[in-house]
């Protein structure tokens, strides 16, 4: 007898009862099996990066100039940060990596730097890139017909096309902060070498750009007047990176903070930046994503004991330093987006010392100050204002902060001012807008006293800002700041190349100022981002301004797809021999 016979004739002689047993049996089997092996095979597979979706991302202002050479604007240099490629770009550490250039040579002098290009490079309508763009580039931008305020960073600098691939630059002098400068976005010379220099800025080429950088042009939208309403980029399949994953950024354009958090509020954007500390503070607690990292940038109240004699008197810049309470304007007008300081260096900088700034009760503290002034010669007038006898001279304590009109700079400048009347001073404050501050008072150095913020070089490079040269315009030096031993040590950083006497050089250079006391450092402020919940690997490299927050768009996703080990490494090779748009 066969198996299957007997087989047959036991499933006969089972019961309707046990017949169903057995098949419920059998179905919990199989589904129990089908359950192990998909957890199995979830265990198995890797999630990677999935290509496509659209990222909106809002900001406050419309483009003007698209172009690495005259980008001004936090909008401009938005755009231009995924348009436009550099031979290399930001770490994520604060150092910097190939982008256009595979790699780069520094001679043993330091004075003569080489970049090797990629092969296979091409702009976004598929014109391959040399070593004579990067030429044509640099050459532009000392182009005093262009105006480039870059200008400045590749004075005395000689560019050189070796090979199609190769490009060397010559500098006159060893200097440590020249790679930083690299980053400039190149221009394709195919299309801007029949623009003269002198009518470059007023190419349509500034807001229709062509570039090779993540993103390209897709399509702009205006209003009936002609002001751009959005751009939407899509991504660039032969980026010099690989392929970015999000298919499509789109940039809205929105005239002040309050239009653009009305569109976030709406979800018509993602993404917004730009916007004050209390408005941060405000989306976070409505479960929003706030992402933030140090900005490297001073604030303080920079003294001109050329408009203003009073702060020649060592006393008086020691009294004001030390009545202000830092961290109370951190937590209570910069809602705790910011770090307390009290020297010329901001957080994360080399040689940065971190110190605690706690003080005594402001009752305490301003009759300790009191004394201090008293017994420097300085006693109360008849209107109560301290006054004190200079040679055949009466000097009032009396001055005007001037500061832009922004909330939290006038909110300050309302706190020193109460505060600082509280020692017997008088302190008025003048508000400018921020390009007739920058026209009237800052260029022609005429404040008192100037309540305004400063940004460093990763590598602070403090040259521009405290060296005695760059006193007047359109030297930075807002404090007019002149001290010998602090230009021999500023000479000494812009040229050193060994990391460790470098941060040497920084922080005595540190020391100096704070004991001259030129200013009085109050904060350095927090870069704040607010994105979407939906990004992935948003990694966020050193933010020096706004648009460095854009350096890495191209890795980041909106969503993954699993797929077996044995397929990643297919599909990265994939996405770095798709072809040209």
């Amino acid at each position: 007898m066969s198996i299957s016979t007997d087989l047959s004739s036991v499933a006969r002689s089972l019961s309707r009862r046990k017949k169903l047993a057995i098949l419920a049996l059998a179905t919990v089997g199989t589904a129990s099996l089908l359950v192990v092996l998909w957890q199995l095979n979830n265990s198995i597979l890797i999630g990677v990066p999935e290509n496509g979706g659209v990222l909106r991302e809002g900001v406050i202002g419309a483009p003007r100039f698209i172009n690495p050479l005259l980008a001004i604007s936090d909008t401009d240099r938005d755009l231009t940060a995924v348009i436009y490629s550099g031979l290399i770009r930001k770490g994520k550490d604060g150092k910097y990596v190939p982008d256009l250039a595979e790699h780069f040579e520094v001679s043993a002098d330091g004075k003569t730097y080489t970049f090797y290009l990629r092969q296979n490079l091409t702009w976004h309508d598929s014109e391959p890139i040399t070593a004579a763009d990067v030429v044509f580039t640099i050459n532009r931008a000392v182009d005093p017909a262009v105006k480039s305020p870059r200008a400045s960073n590749w004075e005395g600098i000689t560019v050189t096309a070796k090979s199609d691939r190769v490009v060397t630059f010559t500098l006159p002098q060893a200097y440590s902060a020249f790679i930083s400068h690299a980053t400039i976005g190149i221009l394709p010379a195919h299309i801007w070498k029949n623009i003269p220099a002198e009518t470059l800025a007023f190419s349509e080429l500034n807001t229709r750009p062509i570039g090779s950088g993540p993103y390209f042009v897709a399509n702009v939208k205006n209003t009936n007047d002609g002001l751009p309403v959005y751009y939407s980029l899509l991504a660039f399949n032969n980026f010099a990176l690989g392929r970015p994953h999000i298919k499509e950024i789109d940039f809205y354009f929105y005239p002040n903070e309050e239009e653009l958090v009305k569109a976030k509020e709406k979800k018509v954007i993602d993404n917004l930046s730009g916007i004050t500390p209390a408005t941060a503070k405000k989306l976070g607690r409505f479960g929003t994503r706030v992402e933030k990292m140090p900005l490297p940038r001073v604030f303080g109240i920079f003294w001109n004991q050329n408009e203003a004699k009073i702060f020649t008197q060592t006393e008086v810049r020691q009294a004001l330093d030390q009545s202000l309470d830092r961290q109370y304007i951190v937590t209570n007008i910069l809602d705790g987006f910011a770090t307390a300081i009290d020297g010329p260096l901001p957080p994360a900088s080399l040689g940065y010392e971190t110190k605690n700034l706690q003080v005594e009760p402001i009752g305490l503290r301003i009759k300790k100050l009191k004394t201090t002034l008293a017994a420097a010669g300085w006693q109360k007038g008849a209107d109560s204002i301290l006054q004190k006898k200079v040679g055949k001279e009466t000097w009032r304590l009396e001055f005007t902060i001037t500061t832009a009109d922004t909330v939290e700079l006038k909110a300050i400048a309302t706190l020193a001012k109460n505060t600082w009347e509280k020692l017997g001073a008088k302190v008025n404050i003048k508000v400018q807008d921020v390009s007739d501050l920058q026209q009237t008072s800052i260029r022609p150095r005429k404040y008192d006293a100037l309540l305004f913020g400063m940004s460093t070089a990763v590598d602070s490079d403090l040259y521009s800002f405290w060296h005695s040269r760059e006193r007047t315009d359109p030297g930075l030096n807002v404090a007019l700041y002149a001290n010998p031993t602090a230009d021999k040590l500023l000479e000494k950083i812009k040229t050193e190349k060994d990391p460790t006497f470098l941060a040497g050089y920084i922080k005595k250079l540190s020391t100096e100022i704070i004991n001259d006391r030129p200013a009085v450092f109050i904060y350095s402020p927090d870069f704040v981002y607010i994105v979407s919940t939906d990004i992935r690997h948003l990694e966020l490299p050193f933010i020096t301004i706004p648009s460095d927050r854009l350096t890495y768009i191209y890795d980041w996703y909106l969503a993954t797809d699993k797929i077996w080990p044995i397929f990643v490494k297919q599909a990265e090779v994939a996405s770095t021999t798709i072809k040209v748009n």
